[in-house]
């Protein structure tokens, strides 16, 4: 879960109330939060991650102020001036297409203000906007920048402009070569023959997302009026991204004005602050909390809250979600903040009516036996998504077209269809750790999707690789018995055919005569196409097959 650094002056001062340490930790555990550490002068708190409002001063200090009844339901000042243009052109499509932006006039920043600030925006980057790839958030001095705006894609020669701290203009290609922020992040837009550029109205560049702003829009303790900004790939971490670093600028004063965000085909106010409602039955909350609350009283539990509230005709209460509340999917979710303003040390614990005993699955428990060998035998347990591009499947490891389930309207390519074997995933993790001493063994234990008879079936995979300057058929041979052996089960290999492998050091797992995987030598092209210089040997068994088997694994 994310953690956060608070500032003890500046959150008291706007919570405008002094605490005790002793009340500041109730209030922190109250919202689900953990206090690390504290003293005199800053507090390291541990903030659940469907709580993005909470990653910063201003957004802790709201839920206090509201949970000790001295705040109200969200409100804001609107500034009269007219929207903020910015134009978006159909270049950013295929690389970047996503943007929206707001402005905060009047804000009064301090050295902690700016700290926090930038603090939230690193802390939605590395969870919402995961880590930068589907959201991005830039934050400029409005007062250096001459609207209307522009986002649009350049050729990386044709960018020239001065990164943050740096004190000379640098083109695209050379931001992405020779600042840290370009060498952490490149990989995103790299591969790309255009690079998203964000200007104003007189050609100054104000960033180039996802990657680093200008210093030419730098924010300091002097800017009173701010340009926020979300480029990414998902329409909603991007609006999440959005609300709460607006909502959280409004937290040190000034009005909010709206930004027009025009594209080819439709016009966008942004941020949305739509009006969103939950609605809250009275039974439905005593069932899951266990609480024998009043209508009354669970309008002023969700009150503290931070909800503005309307009793309906049918008992029930509506609630009315302020815009950085981004976790409220269902009305569970509320019932969870009523006894969270309720106090959960509050509610009396109950002995279940049903006395059971439980006890692990079969294949849960086979699983936990596979793990512990294979990490026995000296190989690093790893975790890939199961989401993979069909070039990573398919083409870099030469295997002949098969069906894969495909993903509808992908966010990216790098996440199109789910992968049907492991072995081409943990060849990509061994590519991207080629830097790292060898010997390298690495073994994953997840799920596959194949397609048989043309529908989809899952399945959980055992896949193992080793790497190492010198490796041979027999290594790999060798974890595979004793794999079996100490699963009591005997193996037996015969000779097969596939493209992934050296002809003739390649076999196939048997066991009780059935096929359930594979082993062998990596083939040489396979290892140039996923950049590896060492020779490689893997296996790769079908688990489900095997727990079919009977005897296994039994008592």
């Amino acid at each position: 879960m994310p953690v956060i650094s608070l500032n003890r002056a500046d959150l008291l001062s706007l919570v405008g109330k002094e605490l005790t340490f002793s009340e500041l930790e109730d209030l922190l555990t109250s919202m689900k939060c953990e206090l690390e550490s504290s003293n005199d002068v800053e507090i390291i708190v541990e903030v659940t991650s469907d709580r993005p409002d909470l990653f910063s001063a201003e957004g802790m200090s709201r839920a206090i102020r509201n949970y000790l009844g001295i705040g109200s339901f969200y409100s804001f000042k609107k500034h009269p001036g007219s929207p903020i243009e910015l134009i978006v052109s159909e270049s950013v499509d295929t690389v970047r297409p996503l943007i929206v932006a707001s402005a905060v006039r009047g804000v009064s920043l301090t050295e902690e203000a700016l700290r926090q600030l930038m603090q939230l925006q690193e802390k939605l980057h590395n969870t919402y906007g995961s880590n930068r790839r589907k959201a991005s958030i830039g934050v400029y001095d409005l007062d250096k920048i001459s609207p209307p705006l522009f986002y649009e894609a350049r050729l990386p020669e044709k960018i020239r402009f001065m990164p943050l701290e740096h004190h000379s203009e640098l083109s695209g290609r050379e931001v992405l070569e020779l600042t840290p922020k370009g060498k952490e992040y490149g990989d995103i837009i790299s591969k790309s023959p255009l690079y998203p550029l964000l200007v104003d109205s007189n050609g100054k560049v104000l960033s180039m997302p996802p990657i680093i702003n200008s210093e030419d829009a730098r924010v300091s303790v002097a800017t009173k009026n701010l340009l926020i900004d979300v480029t990414g790939l998902d329409m909603r971490s991007v609006g999440i991204c959005l609300n709460i670093m607006t909502t959280s600028a409004l937290e040190r004063g000034g009005s909010l004005q709206c930004v027009e965000v025009k594209c080819k085909d439709k016009v966008l106010r942004t941020p949305i602050f739509a009006d969103s409602f939950q609605d809250l039955d009275l039974k439905r909350a005593k069932e899951i909390s266990g609480l024998d609350l009043t209508i009354s009283e669970i309008d002023s539990l969700l009150k503290r809250m931070g909800y503005e509230t309307e009793a309906l005709e049918n008992g029930a209460i509506r609630a009315k979600i302020p815009p950085y509340r981004v976790d409220i999917l269902h009305e569970v979710d509320l019932i969870e903040d009523v006894m969270m303003a309720y106090g959960l040390n509050r509610v009396q614990p109950l002995f279940p009516r049903v006395h059971t005993i439980g006890k692990p699955l079969e294949g849960n428990r086979l699983r936990a036996r596979i793990r512990d060998l294979m990490i026995g035998m000296g190989f690093i347990e790893v975790a890939t998504y199961v989401l993979s591009s069909r070039d990573l499947m398919v083409n870099r490891p030469m295997l002949n077209e098969r069906p894969l389930v495909e993903v509808v309207n992908p966010v990216s390519s790098e996440y199109a269809v789910l992968r049907d074997m492991l072995l081409p995933k943990l060849l990509g993790f061994m590519s991207a750790n080629a830097h790292v001493e060898y010997p390298q063994k690495i073994f994953e234990y997840g799920s596959v999707v194949i397609v048989e008879n043309g529908s989809p079936k899952m399945a959980n995979h055992l896949g193992a690789v080793t790497s190492d300057a010198r490796v041979s058929f027999e290594e790999i041979q060798a974890a595979a018995f004793s794999l079996f052996k100490n699963l009591s089960k005997d193996v037996e290999l015969k000779r097969k055919s596939s493209s992934l492998f050296i002809e003739g050091r390649v076999a196939s797992i048997n066991v009780d005569g059935m096929e359930i995987g594979i082993l062998g030598e990596i083939h040489p092209q396979i290892l140039v196409n996923f950049g590896l210089y060492n020779p490689a040997v893997a296996m790769e068994v079908n688990v489900s097959k095997l727990m079919n088997l009977e005897s296994l694994f039994r008592g």
